[in-house]
């Protein structure tokens, strides 16, 4: 068994199917927490999310921390911003992930320097990934069967890093290296999961494959939408499109493969994004759903009727079907999940 595998089949918490063959998990991202943020507002509207959906996974798809004047800048300020937000999981003994967005390190505490504050959280099973390849968190999630015998599903997670003035100094490309910005687009010069952890989420599905003699259905999540989000988007007859498009696709600039990978290997069946806070819309494209998350934040966006998640329930009778819909803050909370009362602060 190689080193990649043995971190691959693991996770701090085991992870199953309930007994009744039911597993479901709810992503949110787009937390923008810090000093200044509306702490106990965006515990509360997360506890109001996992008490009502009861998921059996918690993913953070990314600016958890950050921007603006809203910012962490150091373990400690982390550590007593995550404290409340993520009691709802730690309390209820609910295993939780997740991954960085563009904004969790605007102010200079390195993402190396968030992971062992994540990680020691006895119901955190993110990882911080391999440190040959890109970024930080980079792994997989295996989800066995109400037994722990055999893994029916996989969860991927990705560091899809920040900008391409980023990406040029990690390349060492010239400052005047210049992009081409796709049909759908924003204008932002938004980076992205890059070639090396392709390879290493292809590789790493190869080898779980052989472990599992069969492969494993799988979804994966990261910060900053795929490509592709935006290009089926322009044509949404064709791509069975649901939802609301309030602004561009920030995309990732540059298409480094994952889709194409994951076609050719022919297990994941979803991914989902957060960073575009006015977006909510999902779409099929080549078999594989791609969708927004929704995000949680009450000051880097005021939609009071979208703040909420996505949920994703995967069946042991056919874990290759995977559904998901959206949920909101407001269904459950009315009013009282608004951020009224916060949009002169």
């Amino acid at each position: 068994m190689t080193d990649n595998l043995k971190e691959a089949l693991y996770t701090k918490v085991p992870l199953r199917f309930s007994e009744d063959g039911k597993y479901k998990i709810l992503m949110v991202s787009d937390i923008h927490g810090g000093k200044g943020y509306a702490a106990e507002k965006t515990a509360a509207a997360l506890k109001a999310l996992i008490d009502t959906h009861k998921p059996d996974l918690v993913l953070l798809g990314g600016d958890v921390a950050g921007p603006g004047y809203i910012h962490i800048e150091t373990q400690e300020e982390l550590k007593n911003m995550l404290d409340p937000l993520v009691a709802p999981m730690e309390e209820a003994g609910i295993p939780w992930a997740h991954v960085y967005g563009n904004h969790d390190d605007n102010y200079g505490l390195d993402n190396k320097d968030h992971q062992p504050i994540y990680e020691a959280y006895p119901h955190c099973v993110s990882k911080a990934g391999p440190e040959d390849i890109s970024g930080v968190g980079n792994y997989v999630l295996p989800v066995y069967d109400a037994k722990g015998e055999k893994i029916l599903f996989n969860v991927f997670g990705f560091d899809s890093h920040h900008s391409v003035p980023e990406m040029k100094k990690q390349f060492n490309l010239p400052e005047e290296t210049r992009f081409f910005h796709a049909t759908n687009c924003a204008d932002g010069d938004y980076d992205g999961v890059h070639f090396d952890q392709v390879m290493w989420y292809y590789q790493t599905s190869v080898e779980m494959e052989q472990h599992n003699g069969a492969k494993i259905p799988a979804m994966a999540y990261m910060h900053i939408p795929v490509p592709e989000l935006a290009y089926g988007a322009v044509d949404r007859t064709k791509f069975r499109y649901k939802g609301i498009q309030g602004e561009n696709v920030a995309c990732a600039i540059v298409n480094n493969g994952l889709v194409g990978a994951a076609l050719q290997r022919g297990d994941i069946k979803a991914m989902c994004f957060g960073h575009d806070h006015d977006n909510d819309f999902r779409m099929e494209y080549a078999g594989i759903e791609l969708s927004y998350d929704g995000f949680l934040s009450y000051h880097a966006s005021h939609d009071d009727a979208r703040r909420g998640g996505r949920i994703f329930e995967i069946d042991a009778a056919d874990p290759w079907n995977i559904k998901s819909y959206l949920v909101r803050v407001r269904d459950i909370l009315g009013e009282a999940g608004d951020s009224k009362s916060l949009v002169n602060q």
